[in-house]
């Protein structure tokens, strides 16, 4: 009941994240929804309320469930219900009436947000300095509980400590690299169960990378010389093989990212804060661990295809404002190597480099991310069908010459909308 609600939560911040560029806030039927670039919700809420953007802050008393989603997500408002949030950086500062979900770089449960039901956080860096009142679900590289637990405690990370507020009532379970030693004053130790992770280099990597999100993007100066010419020569038969054999869904992609640049990079950091949010999601249940394998080869997969579409749809873009003409594959594939020498080379330029390379790849992810939003919304089939074409002097005419009529195709293999 709780994924199914959680999932629903994200489906619909990221349609309502998909649609304003200016900040907005809104009241429908006593619930309250925010979003923009900074989206705050400072008025009270008669039932729930809703806030996503690149900053989302939850400040007005909310009588239902609170759900913020953005880069930085800040709830000082009561929340008289559940409390759903995701994002780079989530703080929670005011009391919750029940469950509080939430995942991260990094979840804090500061002082004074006390929690009347359970927690369940997942985080590189986890900081649990307020009461919980049901049971504490953490997963992540670094996890500090420094408040009392009045139920049952299931704790896997790669560092994992206790501060001298830290107690736990019910039963504790812990999984980490080597056993450690837990103060009495936390648990007495006929009540603790360690589980050895296999590992813990894993969760080392993603406690540091968390810790550091620019570790995450920007590879060593070595590793980038010697993998340039097998990645790039992968990447871009690759894209050939997608622009050969999916033109219409690489068209679609493209008029997402070129139509909504903006919304595309915002609602990508959200789909990239989902993606990461599944490896301690994973590593919560035994039965999870070994499945974090395919969790990584995923998050992997969809880092690659958002890589690729967000390079493509920058490189037509730049090259159709100088007159390069992509009215058929082999110009879109030129342009697609071109647009990944220039990005490699970037990533030379320290700070900078990995930034642009970034944005490319929210870029992408966030225009895929549409894609599926719209199928959810049962436009897929129109959305497919008027999706523009790459800019170029044949399209343009084709358009001219047709009136605007979408047709399939012409019979010599070139597509006109």
């Amino acid at each position: 009941m709780t994924i199914t609600k959680g999932f629903a939560t994200f489906l619909f911040l990221a349609l309502f994240l998909a649609a304003p560029v200016r900040a907005e806030t809104v009241t429908v039927g006593g619930d309250v929804f925010a979003a923009g670039a900074d989206a705050v919700v400072d008025e009270a809420a008669g039932r729930d309320a809703f806030a996503s953007g690149f900053s989302a802050a939850l400040n007005g008393n909310v009588a239902g469930d609170g759900h913020a989603a953005g880069f930085d997500v800040d709830v000082g408002g009561t929340i008289g219900a559940d409390l759903y949030a995701v994002g780079g950086f989530v703080s929670v500062a005011a009391p919750v009436g029940e469950d509080v979900t939430a995942s991260g770089f990094s979840v804090r449960l500061r002082p004074g947000a006390d929690v009347g039901g359970n927690a369940r956080l997942t985080a590189g860096r986890i900081e649990v300095d307020a009461p919980v009142a049901g049971s504490l679900m953490a997963a992540g590289g670094r996890i500090r509980l420094n408040a009392p637990v009045s139920g049952d405690v299931r704790l896997t990370g790669g560092d994992i400590g206790f501060g001298g507020g830290a107690r736990i009532d019910g039963e504790l379970v812990y999984a980490a690299p080597e056993e450690i030693d837990i103060p009495e004053g936390v648990i007495g130790a006929e009540r603790v169960r360690f589980i050895q992770l296999a590992s813990d280099e894993g969760l080392r990597e993603m406690r540091e990378a968390f810790q550091e999100p620019g570790q995450l993007f920007w590879p060593s100066f070595f590793a980038m010389l010697w993998g340039f010419i097998v990645s790039l020569a992968f990447l871009t038969a690759l894209g050939a093989i997608l622009i050969a054999f999916a033109p219409r869904l690489v068209a679609e992609g493209y008029g997402k990212a070129h139509d909504r640049p903006g919304p595309s990079i915002l609602l990508g950091f959200l789909a990239l804060a989902t993606l990461f949010g599944l490896v301690p999601v994973s590593a919560m249940t035994i039965i999870g661990i070994p499945l974090i394998p395919v969790v990584i080869l995923f998050i992997v997969a969809s880092w690659m295809l958002a890589y690729l579409l967000g390079t493509y749809s920058v490189a037509l873009r730049l090259g159709s404002a100088f007159g390069f003409d992509a009215a058929d594959n082999t110009r879109k594939l030129l342009a697609l190597f071109v647009g990944l020498v220039v990005m490699a080379m970037l990533n030379f330029i320290p700070l900078l480099g990995w930034l642009i390379n970034f944005i490319v790849v929210l870029l992408g992810l966030g225009a895929i991310a549409l894609m599926i939003v719209d199928r959810f919304g049962g436009r897929g089939t129109a959305v497919a069908a008027a999706a523009p074409s790459e800019p170029g002097p044949a399209s343009a005419g084709q358009q001219a010459g047709d009136g605007g009529t979408a047709t399939s195709d012409d019979g010599d293999g070139k597509a006109s909308s």
